[in-house]
């Protein structure tokens, strides 16, 4: 299975350590973003790996596994921002996020 692994870390030195240690397993396609190949098992092994040089207050680090059906949420580790707002809005102005109304 592939998966895509993304971060973001707030410290530069703990973002060099999360970085080079990726490298070890996946492959780089943006500045924070990887490729990873392997089975579910495989990647929850990673992210535990990663999770020491994680300050998970502040740093994040998800997977999603590249096929249908998966949900957006992914794999977690930390905080992550919201990535489903309820609608988005393209004009020429710039996008603009709808936020769900609360219950």
């Amino acid at each position: 299975m592939h998966f895509l692994i993304a971060y973001d870390i707030a410290d530069p030195r703990r973002l060099r350590r999360v970085a080079r240690r990726l490298e070890r397993h996946a492959l780089r396609c943006q500045k924070s973003v990887f490729v990873f190949d392997g089975t579910g098992e495989d990647l929850q092994a990673v992210l535990e790996e990663l999770k020491p040089l994680l300050d998970l207050a502040e740093d994040i680090v998800q997977a999603w596994r590249l096929a249908k059906g998966e949900p957006a949420s992914g794999v977690v580790r930390g905080s992550p921002a919201n990535i489903r707002p309820a609608s988005t809005v393209l004009h020429a102005s710039g996008n603009h996020f709808v936020k769900d109304r609360e219950s």
